[in-house]
């Protein structure tokens, strides 16, 4: 056997180990006996109609399935699973190889960064962004180093997702998957556009699936800091709901942007409970 299927084979394995253990990639709480899937965590009723536009003019047509997916995946899969993993991953594995790791993934994309801002017209963006994948690929050895923000060049992201939000496409239904997740149909196109060229259609599917191992484990690493609030929240699957619609629009239109659509929710939502409270008065 060759080095290189060697060391693939390896990689190959790492990866799977790591999918299987992890399953999915959001915030858990603490433990809980299995075996049953439904969440012991009591219902709230919820004034506002499941029917109403979210971010991105997304909606929640599936809540039921959603939620059961969400109970699957948060209570059972990434606590049990990815949630120790990543913690171990962060508290013991040195910190410089764990931003390594980060900064490595990071250049990969910076490809998809290339091409999205092109999309966009976003000339200069595009051009920081090839500049970015050349240095980091060259004197950041591969991009294990981020040379290239210390010079200046400040990372600009942009998924293929972003692009058609940008191109007036809205993110259709929510969608809680099983071991996958929060998505959206925009971002699940997006997702497959951005892997359809080079690397990744140079790329077999060992390295790939160790690329997507590694790629679960930076986010959820990244995550850590985020579960306190999904934790103690009333409604934990509204809350990361929300939270996600509000990221992956807030790429599409920006921070000033989004703080005009939270206040015009804002305002929606306030009717609804108004409303619901007449009702209940009634």
């Amino acid at each position: 056997m060759s080095r290189t299927k060697f060391f693939e084979r390896t990689a190959v394995g790492a990866a799977l180990f790591l999918a299987v253990a992890s399953g999915s990639c959001f915030a858990g709480g603490g433990p809980q006996v299995l075996p049953n899937f439904v969440s012991d965590r009591p219902l709230v009723k919820n004034p506002v109609p499941k029917d109403r536009v979210l971010h991105g003019s997304s909606s929640d047509p599936f809540e039921a399935a959603n939620r059961a997916a969400w109970t699957f995946n948060y209570d059972y899969l990434d606590r049990y699973g990815l949630r120790p993993v990543a913690h171990s991953y962060v508290d013991y594995v040195p910190k410089p190889i764990v931003t390594g790791v980060h900064n490595f993934l990071s250049n990969i994309r910076e490809v998809n960064n290339t091409v999205n801002n092109l999309a966009v017209a976003e000339f200069t963006d595009s051009a920081v962004s090839l500049g970015r994948f050349v240095v980091n690929s060259t004197i950041g050895l591969l991009g294990l180093f981020d040379v290239a923000t210390h010079l200046g060049m400040e990372q600009k992201r942009m998924t293929f997702g972003t692009v058609l939000g940008k191109w007036g496409v809205n993110n259709g239904p929510y969608m809680q998957i099983p071991f996958v997740t929060m998505q959206t149909p925009r971002n699940i196109v997006g997702t497959l556009v951005d892997e359809s060229y080079m690397p990744w259609s140079q790329i077999d599917w060992g390295w790939r699936i160790a690329y997507v191992a590694l790629s679960v484990l930076d986010t959820r690493a990244d995550l850590i800091a985020h579960e306190e609030m999904i934790d103690n929240s009333v409604d934990p699957y509204i809350t990361s709901r929300d939270f996600y619609l509000q990221y992956v629009e807030g790429q599409v239109i920006g921070k000033e942007g989004i703080i005009e659509a939270q206040k015009a929710k804002d305002l929606e939502d306030q009717k609804n409970l108004d409303s619901y409270m007449d009702e209940i008065d009634e």
